[in-house]
């Protein structure tokens, strides 16, 4: 299937553990540099991946309220049921044309009022 794979298997390597002619063991390995580098892209990664479940979590439980939200009804969503003249919330509409429904709530987006 990969005949490359299967060659690369079947090859030995060789008895001898030393290095070529002319090269230092000092050259041959990552260094400081390397170690670095490494270090460098570890940190990263899990600075993301901390980021990445911060985000996920988030996601999750908004769409978990936005999920009892909608079970609970608009009654308990602090909705006002619309008015006979059509005008929607106490207030009426703002002077921009939109209803008073899509006012944000006291405490903001993320406040003790949406829990």
């Amino acid at each position: 299937m990969f005949p490359s794979l299967s060659l690369a298997a079947m090859t030995t390597p060789s008895g001898d553990p030393t290095l070529k002619p002319g090269l230092d063991p000092a050259s041959v390995t990552p260094g400081t540099l390397g170690f670095l580098a490494t270090l460098f892209v570890v940190v990263l990664v899990i600075f993301l991946i901390r980021d990445m479940t911060k985000r996920v979590r988030r996601v999750r439980y908004a769409a978990e309220v936005q999920q009892a939200r909608e079970q609970r009804g608009p009654s308990t969503t602090g909705e006002v049921p619309p008015v006979a003249d059509g005008t929607g919330a106490a207030g009426g509409a703002r002077p921009d044309g939109t209803e008073g429904a899509d006012r944000p709530t006291p405490g903001g987006k993320h406040g003790p009022d949406n829990r």
